[in-house]
């Protein structure tokens, strides 16, 4: 009988042994090897941190700080709310979910152009931060259309971000556009992390902020120039911006809006400070003047604690249009 219990004693042993021991042999030999990654999954929102980039050739010298209030961009991809910009269809080492999600997309977008701006010489401001001294020359703002990537055979980004650039004192929108950036790769063959991810989304969103800065810079310049020290030469149009307004007799490429061949709109509320869409793309607050190509546009009002009023209004070219709106509870 005592034999009997030392041997299923012995034996439990080795059953332990080989169902406890080997196992962690095995993880201590994992994480003993330097080129193999952490086992713990880790959270899958990404977090981007865009590192701010000053022009290399300066543009102008400032004779006083230009104040820009960054009202912030508008998520308008068809997804939304989902914070979720594509699936992952090929292996991550540290990531294990079938989906890749950003953390506040609206943002990381708007404060990556502000730190491009900023490092620029631009004194920026957020949509809601006290004043500058001298008051706010212009306000940002914009409508992201596409944020995506998607990991498989070949990682691909997509991201276009359109951007209004308005003069706050005259309510005239300086400059309009939109800047895209496409592209994809090869992981290689050691694959992907999540640092390799965010090191190339971050990339792709530096581009794209980096080119709308450039625009909304020259745009102020050629626009106003006398509020510079010196002017810059007009450069050629940057690949991947398409310009929808642009600042009265620099047109930057075959798309920008020309005076003479435009019609304006001059819109008020009352009450004021009502926000402004034109075909469901938001424009600033009321009042708010827009120079526009001839035709048939749909302008919604939104007031919080007022009924959303829609109008449809015809703007006719070397024509001002008045639209005035009275916002009911």
């Amino acid at each position: 009988m005592n034999a009997n219990r030392k041997t299923n004693q012995f034996l439990g042993k080795v059953s332990v042994f080989f169902r406890y021991g080997i196992y962690s042999v095995v993880l201590l030999g994992v994480a003993g090897c330097t080129h193999m990654p952490s086992l713990a999954p880790t959270p899958a929102a990404l977090q981007l941190d865009i590192a701010p980039q000053v022009a290399p050739n300066p543009m102008v010298h400032f004779k006083r700080p230009i104040v820009l209030r960054v009202a912030g961009y508008t998520d308008a991809r068809p997804t939304t709310p989902s914070n979720k910009i594509g699936d992952i269809n090929a292996t991550v080492f540290d990531m294990f979910d079938a989906q890749l999600l950003m953390q506040d997309i609206s943002g990381t977008v708007t404060a990556a152009l502000k730190n491009q701006l900023g490092a620029s010489g631009f004194q920026t401001i957020m949509d809601g931060d006290k004043t500058a001294a001298g008051g706010v020359d212009f306000e940002i703002f914009g409508v992201i259309r596409e944020f995506s990537m998607n990991i498989g055979g070949r990682d691909e980004v997509s991201i276009v971000v359109e951007t209004t650039l308005r003069d706050v004192r005259s309510g005239d929108v300086v400059w309009s556009g939109a800047v895209a950036e496409k592209a994809n790769r090869y992981a290689g063959v050691t694959g992907n992390t999540r640092h390799s991810i965010t090191r190339y989304l971050s990339g792709a969103l530096a581009k794209v902020t980096i080119k709308t800065r450039d625009a909304i810079s020259a745009s102020i310049m050629h626009a106003y120039p006398e509020s510079f020290a010196q002017m810059a030469a007009a450069g050629d149009a940057t690949p991947g911006v398409t310009v929808w307004v642009a600042p009265s007799g620099h047109g930057t490429t075959s798309q920008a809006t020309h005076h003479g061949m435009t019609g304006q709109l001059a819109m008020t509320t009352l009450p004021a400070r009502a926000k402004v869409y034109v075909a469901d793309v938001y424009y600033g607050l009321s009042p708010l003047k827009l120079e526009l190509e001839p035709g048939i546009y749909t302008i919604n009002f939104k007031l919080d604690a007022f009924k959303t009023a829609t109008e449809k209004v015809s703007v006719r070219q070397g024509e001002t249009t008045q639209l005035e709106i009275r916002l009911t509870k």
